[in-house]
């Protein structure tokens, strides 16, 4: 349901009076004497101090406190048009309670989520929100394999997501609507020409996570600041990824100690191939600053940067062949080209450059 946004109102008092109020806690020790008008100025924030309201969410020209809630005004209003563009209002933080699932989609319409600058913040208490800011699963049909991938429709800009445990964005496309840990991305829908850039992903994963909400059998744990699966031809650029970070995740491989290495930068899954990551700035990430798995062949990684980054590797292929029931298959023909790389997570080793490196598709391929 929309809501609308009120101007806030200043109280004012019926008549002038001379008589001093009592202010709690003997805060009134400097003000005793003076005239109740003057008591007040001296009282009345300083500039640029006062409450601002929480920015909302902007759409087809109605407000909603939540991206949720301009999903499912979507879903309900099936809008027609080319372009449907969401901004932020002006305002504090937007404080998203819960992950957004987005499976809206209309084959020939781009959505552009567009932060206008702003923040969406899930830390609460100094705890992150369960899942990511946004999980994008558009229902895509059947008929979009990876010989025929169907238009992502996507682009994400100018804007600040914090405080997520699983992180930032995740894309997963599906054949028809599923559950909230079912997808068919890098299976049967695929998704093509995506395009998030400009876009700060800080204080991601479960390290800020209470202790029993990090578990690896729940999928409690941070992934990465994007997560994709069946993406190909996209480009992420001109971002930055800052403190993403796992604790101990409970059910993790070496008592769980392996929870920090579980947190990317960047994780391309599942036959996510052909991508372009350009331009970004990686910093404190406790997992490799970028991660190729299971048949994402072809992807560039291209001028990007990053300090206190990669606990293991600038940049991994992973591929779990030792289980014969999800067999999967080595990423080739990743391009690490023109990277600043510094120092490694929790590391004092010093920065290097690599001017070209290709992976060879072998596991464990680590291009630092």
């Amino acid at each position: 349901m929309a809501t609308h946004q009120h101007k806030p109102t200043r109280s004012h008092t019926s008549r002038a009076s001379t008589a001093a109020p009592s202010l709690p806690g003997g805060a009134d020790a400097g003000l005793r004497g003076l005239r109740y008008a003057e008591q007040r100025e001296r009282l009345r924030p300083s500039a640029g101090t006062e409450a601002r309201p929480m920015a909302q969410f902007e759409v087809l020209g109605e407000r909603f406190d939540s991206l949720q809630q301009i999903h499912d005004h979507l879903m309900a209003v099936q809008p027609t048009g080319p372009e449907v563009v969401v901004r932020l209002t002006d305002g504090s933080a937007n404080r998203p309670t819960a992950q957004t699932t987005w499976s809206y989609y209309q084959p020939g319409q781009k959505i552009v989520l567009d932060g206008v600058g702003r923040k969406v913040d899930g830390m609460r208490g100094g705890r992150p929100t369960l899942g990511y800011f946004l999980s994008y699963r558009p229902v895509i049909g059947a008929g979009h394999g990876a010989d025929r991938p169907a238009a992502a429709n996507l682009e994400v800009r100018n804007l600040t997501i914090r405080g997520f445990q699983s992180g930032g964005i995740e894309i997963s496309p599906q054949t028809g609507a599923g559950t909230d840990h079912h997808w068919d991305g890098g299976n049967t829908a695929f998704l093509t020409g995506a395009h998030i850039h400009g876009v700060r992903f800080k204080d991601l994963g479960s390290k800020r996570s209470a202790a029993h909400q990090a578990n690896w059998g729940k999928l409690q744990f941070g992934a990465g600041g994007i997560m994709a699966r069946g993406l190909t031809g996209s480009t992420i650029e001109d971002n930055a990824f800052v403190g993403l970070e796992n604790g101990l995740v409970r059910g993790a491989a070496n008592d769980g100690k392996a929870g920090p290495q579980l947190m990317h930068g960047i994780y391309l899954n599942n036959q996510s191939g052909g991508n372009t990551i350009r331009n970004n700035r990686f910093d404190t990430i406790s997992g490799d600053v970028v991660r190729v798995s299971n048949g994402s062949h072809g992807n560039q990684i291209v001028g990007n940067r990053s300090d206190n980054a990669g606990k293991q590797a600038f940049v991994s292929d992973w591929f779990n062949n030792r289980d014969p029931n999800n067999p999967q298959v080595a990423s080739q023909g990743t391009v690490i080209e023109d990277n600043a790389i510094g120092t490694r997570y929790g590391s004092k080793r010093r920065a290097k450059r690599f001017h070209r490196k290709e992976s060879k598709g072998v596991r464990p391929d680590l291009a630092v």
